[in-house]
């Protein structure tokens, strides 16, 4: 992360305050649905509750206790009233900024990346097991986009978040012989398998996808942990697009920023 930005404090929760827990936490706003004239429904992914929702009471009114409204994809300390193991929304008490992201709301890029990150983590479900991980991704992709590096950013967050979801995607070694690909032609990869076969072991399986030389650049250097120069901002936002597909799976919903895969042709 860079060191411009302010770091992301994760704090303890606080004892319980009568019948509900009284969490004190970062989240990210994910959504938010107004009701009523002054409040807002909020869902929030926080690292001590993971993805959970929200009432935000009288968060519009001008004198409000709570700081105001609470707008998409910003970061904020709050005190949030659990509610969610009786299954209704938590009550938002109290919220601080942390951290706006502008550039998502000054470039066009920005705006589109962090539409898909959303988009991404609405599809999925965050335990209070896995919150603070997954926020983590979270906050560095955006920081990571608000840099200009907006396919880079969003191919990096989905494969680490796979991994997050228990699903270790192969794409350096053919999952059958263990033979590295060549790099220069096509390849392809087992949706059952979730790893790369070679042939002829790939012929006659269902659910499988191509991928081309160029995309498994940038998906061998995730896999690698590697950082090579020279992988295009396309090849970068087709990795992006396979590993948003991957992630719909888990998620068993059809997300806008992963068509449907398409054995065919090669991503």
């Amino acid at each position: 992360m860079s060191g411009s930005h302010p770091s992301l404090a994760l704090r303890a929760p606080v004892p319980l305050l009568g019948a509900l827990a009284l969490i004190t936490t970062t989240a990210l706003c994910l959504r938010k649905i107004d009701f009523s004239e002054s409040s807002q429904i909020l869902t929030l992914l926080t690292d001590q509750c993971g993805i959970t929702g929200a009432i935000a009471k009288g968060a519009k009114r001008a004198k409000s206790g709570i700081g105001g409204p609470l707008d998409l994809m910003c970061l904020y300390d709050v005190v949030l009233y659990d509610r969610s193991r009786r299954d209704v929304l938590s009550i938002l008490a109290q919220a601080q900024l942390i951290e706006f992201f502008p550039e998502l709301r000054a470039r066009y890029d920005g705006f589109w990346a962090a539409e898909a990150l959303r988009e991404l983590l609405l599809n999925i479900e965050v335990t209070a097991q896995d919150g603070r991980a997954v926020l983590l991704l979270a906050v560095a992709c955006l920081r990571e986009i608000c840099e200009g590096h907006e396919a880079r950013a969003l191919a990096r967050f989905a494969y680490h978040l796979l991994r997050e979801l228990g699903v270790e995607p192969n794409f350096t070694h053919c999952a059958i012989t263990g033979k590295e690909p060549s790099g220069k032609v096509a390849v392809s990869f087992s949706l059952d398998a979730m790893g790369l076969i070679s042939p002829p072991h790939d012929e006659k399986r269902k659910r499988m996808v191509r991928i081309s030389a160029r995309t498994l650049a940038p998906l061998r250097a995730l896999a690698l942990d590697d950082s090579p120069k020279g992988i295009a901002v396309d090849a970068w936002r087709a990795a992006f697009t396979l590993l948003a597909a991957l992630v719909a799976l888990q998620g068993g919903r059809r997300l806008v920023v992963a068509p449907a895969l398409n054995a065919d042709r090669a991503i």
